[in-house]
């Protein structure tokens, strides 16, 4: 039996018990009964001597599994509730501070603007909007029902079927938790777990958040092609000029919080400092103005959205606990390594155990989860390849956060397909399959990252650029090969080959690139031939 503290007193069970128990019912009240019921089933293993394999071990009593949530750090006060008092919900104040001040609506209006009139163009802006607002909310859910109730209306009213319009938006809103500054509450406690400034974990996070809107973004694009969907009529355009003359000066506050994290301010004080630059910042305009009616809306809404998290934190923080009462994660991980054999098989294990784990609950909980299983035994096969164990660490936590984050996207407990389907009066499951279809390009970006850490600016200026180069070819391979259309559409073989062409860019070997790069130029030209012979025809 391991003693952690001292030995229980008759009190301290009864309030370890009842803060358990407290816990769990709160979780079910704001979030559902999906993570309770996964806190609870960890919770009760400790109780069940016996089991097979490597989640065998001897048993614990009630004493044991109180002690440790309860009255040390390692449970449920450990570092994702610290995490959840330190930062993240100034942020999430932050983000209602912006919200309130019709930062969300010069989002909406300022991209519908720019880019409404282009083929699909509701669509594009669901992707814009949703990259930008993801910098606000860092919640997919949110993304969803604040753009989606503008975009989605707009898709339907272009010519997209209601799922498509729901997929869309629920493919470019759960981006919006993988862009920094935010990142959807998980760079915080990423910034503990890994040992890592947050600064320097937003500035990692910022290629791959852009790569995957591009992915989406080409995917919507090419979608929109193929269908000869259009863009808006130009009496339905907002003058984006205008609007950024107008309501731009909202961004400020944005542009103060990067810039005192880059100089290496802690985030408490650039938060701080950015909330009240909101304030500020709005009375330069008088229809941007925030009152004291809407400085208490925003402190409202921004602790009801801290209550969720803190909530969900604490969850995670029991799973924690349980991993560190009964060391199982060092067994997951050494059986881990042993079943993968191999780099890449550990990465689709990583893979499909994050979003078994991310079903129906929030992505710092799924990340949580993992950090004493999946995350050491990625760490231990990226060592053998021969990766420096710094870059090790970053790689293995960006790979499992990733997916974790995705898991909200993809069936059967899609949260933010459930959100989006519900806004455009769609068959859920319909919605969520096109969703993770239009974010497919999403699912290959984490093994790009692996197999290129500049994607994660870890390397020099040069190895960056050329990875960047690399990734962006490869991603606007597959969106065109998921697609099926470029200047036309594309043939059987065709296809396959675009696929080929885009997945050898994935892998870091310069051969491989060029031959992929000569794949593609390849069909390029032979796509512009048809396109141009296919004109001459028709005048």
């Amino acid at each position: 039996r391991i003693q952690f503290v001292s030995e229980v007193t008759p009190y301290e069970m009864v309030y370890g018990v009842a803060l358990i128990l407290a816990i769990l019912e709160l979780c079910r009240r704001v979030t559902g009964s999906v993570l309770p019921f996964i806190t609870a089933g960890f919770l009760a293993y400790p109780f069940v001597a016996g089991l097979p394999g490597v989640l065998q071990h001897a048993g614990y009593e009630l004493s044991d599994v109180v002690e440790i949530q309860y009255l040390t750090l390692a449970g449920i006060f450990g570092v994702p509730v610290a995490a959840s008092a330190n930062f993240v919900i100034l942020f999430i104040i932050f983000g209602a501070f912006l919200e309130r001040s019709g930062l969300g609506a010069f989002i909406i209006e300022f991209t519908t603007g720019l880019v409404g009139r282009y083929r699909g163009g509701p669509a594009k802006v669901a992707v814009m909007a949703s990259a930008m607002t993801g910098t606000i909310s860092g919640s997919a859910m949110a993304n969803v029902l604040t753009t989606g109730t503008l975009t989605i209306p707009l898709m339907r009213r272009i010519g997209y079927p209601n799922f498509m319009a729901g997929a869309i938006e629920a493919a470019a809103s759960t981006g919006g938790a993988l862009m920094p500054p935010i990142m959807g509450n998980v760079a915080f406690i990423m910034a503990q777990f890994a040992a890592v400034p947050y600064a320097l974990i937003a500035l990692y996070g910022i290629i791959p958040g852009v790569l995957y809107f591009l992915g989406v973004f080409c995917t919507v694009h090419w979608a929109a092609v193929r269908y000869g969907i259009g863009g808006l009529a130009p009496e339905d355009l907002p003058n984006w000029r205008v609007n950024f003359r107008e309501r731009g000066h909202l961004l400020a506050p944005i542009v103060l919080l990067i810039a005192l994290m880059m100089q290496d301010y802690s985030p408490q004080f650039a938060v701080v400092y950015s909330i009240g630059a909101v304030v500020a910042v709005s009375w330069l305009r008088p229809s941007t103005r925030m009152g004291l009616r809407a400085i208490l809306d925003a402190l409202e809404n921004g602790a009801k959205g801290a209550v969720l998290v803190a909530v969900a934190c604490a969850c995670a923080g029991a799973i924690v606990g349980v991993f560190e009462l009964t060391t199982v994660g060092v067994k997951l991980a050494q059986s881990g390594n042993e079943l993968a054999g191999s780099l890449f098989m550990g990465l689709v294990i990583t893979m499909v155990v994050s979003i078994i784990l991310g079903m129906g609950v929030p992505p710092s909980v799924s990340y949580i989860a993992q950090i004493a299983v999946t995350i050491p035994m990625l760490q231990i096969f990226l060592k053998m390849e021969g990766v420096d164990p710094e870059t090790a660490k970053i790689v293995s936590h960006f790979f499992v956060m990733y997916f974790a984050t995705i898991a909200v996207l993809t069936p059967p407990d899609a949260l933010a397909s459930i959100a989006a389907a519900g806004v455009a009066q769609a068959p859920f499951l319909k919605t969520a399959i096109h969703a993770t279809r239009t974010a497919f390009v999403a699912f290959i970006i984490p093994f790009m990252f692996v197999y290129r850490p500049a994607l994660l600016t870890l390397g020099t200026w040069e190895e960056i650029v050329g990875a960047v180069f690399i990734a962006v070819i490869g991603i606007m391979a597959l969106s065109v090969a998921l697609e099926g259309y470029c200047l036309r559409r594309l043939t059987v073989i065709e296809r396959g080959l675009t696929f080929a062409a885009g997945f050898a860019l994935v892998v870091p070997d310069q051969l491989w690139d060029m031959i992929g790069l000569a794949v593609l130029v390849v069909l390029m030209l032979f796509q512009w031939w048809a396109w141009r012979t296919a004109k001459r025809c028709l005048s």
